[in-house]
C-alpha cells in the first residue's frame, strides 16, 4: 500500500527548522554586549568612489540617529557600526508587513595602500553618512626590477 503523504506537512517541518535556526542565531546575536561586537542584522546600502584627492564613502543610513553611529579605523579598514532602534509602541500589535531594517548594523571597507587615515572627516546630514579619507600625496610609484640569467 502506498502511503500518501502532503507537500504541507513538508513545508511545515522545513519552516519549523528554519525558525529554529533563526531563534537560536537572534539569541547568540543579542548576547553580545557592545555595538560593535553584535553580529549585524542588516546591512546599510554604500557607494564609494574615488576622486582625485580623497576616497568616499557614501552610506544610507535614514531613521538611524547620529549619536547610534560608530566610525573607526582599524589598518587598512574603515568599520561602521551601530543600531536603528524600532521606536514605534508596538504592544499589543501584530505587523501585517514588516519590511523596513532595524537592529545592529556594520559595514567594513577594505582601503587602499595610498589613503592617509589620520584626517578622516565625517558628516551625517538627511540620513546619509558621507566619509571622506584624503589620499597621501606620495604615491607608490612602479619600480622596474631587472632580472638575471642564471
Amino acid at each position: 500500500m502506498i502511503k500518501k503523504t502532503s507537500p504541507w506537512i513538508e513545508i511545515k517541518s522545513m519552516r519549523d527548522e528554519m525558525d529554529k535556526i533563526m531563534n537560536e542565531t537572534m539569541n547568540l546575536r543579542m548576547q553580545s554586549k557592545s555595538g560593535r561586537d553584535r553580529l549585524s542584522l542588516w546591512q546599510p546600502l554604500a557607494d564609494l568612489y574615488e576622486t582625485g584627492s580623497h576616497l568616499v564613502i557614501e552610506m544610507e543610513l535614514p531613521g538611524v540617529l547620529r549619536e547610534n553611529i560608530n566610525l573607526e579605523v582599524h589598518g587598512n579598514q574603515v568599520m561602521v557600526f551601530g543600531e536603528k532602534i524600532l521606536e514605534k509602541e508596538a504592544s499589543g500589535s501584530a505587523y501585517q508587513l514588516l519590511e523596513r531594517s532595524y537592529g545592529p548594523f556594520s559595514r567594513v571597507f577594505m582601503l587602499p595602500e595610498y589613503i592617509e587615515t589620520t584626517a578622516i572627516t565625517a558628516f551625517f546630514k538627511n540620513g546619509i553618512l558621507r566619509v571622506r579619507i584624503p589620499k597621501e600625496n606620495k604615491q607608490k610609484k612602479p619600480v622596474s626590477i631587472s632580472i638575471a640569467e642564471r
